[in-house]
């Protein structure tokens, strides 16, 4: 790990802060450092200490991508590692996150242990999502997380219906639906009511947000099949589909959305100590006292 970029959330100065930093101690060890053009100019950092590159270019050839920010900067990163097996690694600047899961304080200790090699690697699903419409592919795009179908403004419910490889599994009226990967378990489908699936797990989540019917609950099924969504002929409110949060689109009775694993990973890159139930314990406050005790 000798060729490392930084991707950093621009509009938190502590972001900002943090990189110079990192930047700095990372040059001192001898490495090659390389931050996008608008960091270098935000943060103040100079060329003899960090190259600057294009965000969608950053990522290539590397041995390492730092992403310092939020879950949200890392799924931004995520979009720009794209298909190439460069691995990010996430640092927190204060929020919950389960993606940017190395804290501030303990920044630079994380990066020495790296740089020795005491670290550990781990792949994680990407979804393929597509949207064919009148028999025809409109839209073809990666995910970490997840993909929403909901509705617009008005506050009327979507009709759909759900098949995997071909057989018909339910057709429900909700709010919207959620297909999620293992690493997106632990985001919008969460505060939807789906489990916690491990990241490791070969499995997809079916997340129904607020149905009809309430027996329409989440369901995991294999990570292997194809997930068929088709949107009724009669909902023809406001309707959209929203990618790992970030990416909308606008969506018409009668589509159809396919999703299925995709055969690239993620890679993401984790301290040597790190155990995944204690990150959950962490972030989730497992073990934590509720109000307080009376007399």
């Amino acid at each position: 790990m000798r060729d490392i970029g930084i991707i950093t959330k621009l509009s938190d100065p502590q972001a900002l802060k943090a990189t110079a930093k990192l930047a700095k101690w990372l040059h001192k060890q001898g490495c090659k450092v390389t931050i996008t053009k608008e960091t270098a100019k935000d943060a103040k950092i100079a060329k003899k200490i960090a190259s600057p590159a294009d965000q969608d270019k950053l990522p290539h050839n590397r041995d390492l991508v730092v992403v310092i920010g939020g879950d949200g900067t890392f799924i931004a990163a995520c979009r720009s590692v794209g298909t190439t097996k460069t691995p990010l690694l996430g640092i927190n600047m204060g929020r919950l996150g389960f993606l940017t899961e190395v804290t501030k304080d303990s920044m630079l200790e994380t990066m020495a242990e790296v740089l020795t090699g005491r670290y550990q690697i781990e792949k994680r699903m990407l979804l393929a999502v597509r949207i064919q419409r009148k028999n025809k592919e409109i839209l073809k795009h990666l995910v970490l997380n997840d993909a929403v179908i909901h509705k617009g403004a008005l506050a009327r419910m979507l009709e759909y219906h759900v098949a995997i490889d071909n057989q018909f599994v339910f057709s429900s009226r909700a709010d919207g639906l959620i297909i999620s990967s293992p690493t997106g378990s632990t985001a919008y489908s969460l505060s939807a009511g789906g489990p916690i699936i491990h990241p490791t797990l070969n499995t997809i989540l079916i997340v129904p947000i607020c149905p009809h019917t309430l027996t329409n609950r989440p369901i995991a099924v294999p990570g292997d099949g194809i997930i068929s969504v088709t949107l009724s002929a009669e909902s023809s409110i406001d309707q959209r589909l929203t990618l790992d949060g970030q990416t909308g689109f606008p969506l018409r009775e009668g589509d159809k959305l396919l999703i299925k694993q995709s055969k690239h990973h993620l890679r993401v890159l984790h301290a040597d100590n790190r155990n995944y139930y204690s990150v959950l314990r962490e972030k989730l406050r497992w073990g934590e006292q509720v109000g307080s005790k009376t007399n």
